[in-house]
Order: C-alpha cells, then structure tokens, then sequence
C-alpha cells in the first residue's frame, strides 16, 4: 500500500508540480551582462553554481620590431565549471567570442582594446597579462506583436 493512494483527487498533479519547482530551483541561476578584468589563474562566480577561471595563456606572437618567418598566435584559455562537470574554451585576437554550452546561451567577449601589444623581446610572465571580458547574458525571443 501506498500513501498516494489515499491523497484526494488532484493532489497527484500538485505534488507532481511541486517536484518540478522544486528541481527547477537546483538549475544555476541565470547569468547578467557584466565586463571582468581577470588575472591569470583567477576565479569569478557568474551565477550560483557556475564558476569561470581564466586559466592561462599562450603568447607565441612575434616580438614587436622583430622579423618572424610565423606571426604566432596569443591565446588566453579559460575552464567553466558547473554542476555537470568544467568545459574549456581559449580566446584570443582571431577568436574574441565564445558560448560555452554551460551559459545557456550567454556570450564570452574578449575586450580586444585591452589585449597587450607583441612584446619586446623578453617573454611575458603568467603574471603580466591580465584579460578583460564582457558577460553578455542570452537575449529571450520576444514574441512577435499583434496588429
């Protein structure tokens, strides 16, 4: 025998109803635009449950007054973590955008006027390139208007 079998008519839906809320309550909260400025190895929380730490970062450029066979690449790496486990995506000049799967649609932007020039000569340190990135949270579908 079952407690449910002796609920009234209609309490089947209502406690059905309430597990969903209740789930839908443990989904992380939304992301809101918002614009970083991220050290290397550094973490932020974008919503509750989703954590964004900017890595590390490649810097292969060439040196600024400086011929070079190859122009090299610079990239800055990043790990969003969630409930369902960390996705990792790189950012840099040649691609200054992501949407990892676990924003649900928001955008990872690359403040490309931030990005440091080629440097002189010596290579960069982990601690001398900071990024600046813009959150941009997920436009909702506006329904079309009525005549």
């Amino acid at each position: 025998m079952t407690l449910f079998r002796f609920l009234p008519q209609g309490w089947m839906q209502m406690l059905g109803a309430a597990a969903v809320l209740g789930l839908a309550g443990c989904a992380a909260a939304p992301v809101h635009d918002a614009t970083y400025v991220l050290q290397p190895r550094q973490s932020l929380e974008l919503a509750r449950g989703v954590t964004l730490t900017y890595d590390s970062f490649s810097d292969s450029r060439c040196p600024a007054n400086v011929r070079c066979i190859w122009a090299g690449r610079l990239a800055f790496r990043f790990i969003l973590q969630d409930r369902d486990g960390s996705e990792e995506f790189t950012l840099g000049p040649d691609q200054p955008v992501a949407t990892p799967a676990a924003l649900h649609g928001a955008h990872v932007a690359l403040d490309l006027g931030s990005v440091p020039a080629a440097r002189a000569g010596s290579a960069r340190t982990a601690d001398l390139m900071p990024v600046t990135l813009t959150i941009t949270a997920p436009t909702t579908p506006h329904s079309p208007s009525r005549p």
